[in-house]
């Protein structure tokens, strides 16, 4: 029996490339802070990868394919922030309880706006 976690790497099906934009490492610290739809904290997701089309974030709780989500990418060091929406196109429970998420960001981000977080 393995004891192997499952990691978005592992999980990702091997189909052809459908991405709009090539996908890139996030700068170190890269996080996006979803609103509540109560009004409470925000959600904190761990970005995994982003492009300027869409980003791909691990979280604590699930959100179903077709969610529209809001909140700010941000560095937790720094002064970096940038409000963005977008659409979960799909979620995957992972091994650890926690998810991974990928979604599709309403309106494309330019290279500027992206640029802060991307790694060098």
């Amino acid at each position: 029996m393995s004891t192997a976690t499952a990691t978005p790497a592992t999980i990702l099906p091997s189909s052809p490339e459908r991405r709009i934009a090539p996908r890139r490492q996030p700068a170190m610290g890269t996080v996006c802070r979803l609103d509540s739809e109560d009004g409470g904290p925000a959600a904190l997701a761990l970005v995994w990868n982003i492009s300027t089309s869409g980003i791909s974030v691990l979280v604590a709780d699930p959100r179903p394919a077709g969610t529209a989500l809001r909140g700010y990418l941000e560095k937790t060091e720094g002064d970096h922030m940038h409000r963005v929406a977008m659409r979960v196109v799909h979620s995957k429970k992972l091994e650890s309880g926690d998810y991974f998420l990928g979604a599709h960001f309403d309106r494309p981000l330019t290279a500027e706006e992206l640029k802060p977080f991307v790694a060098e």
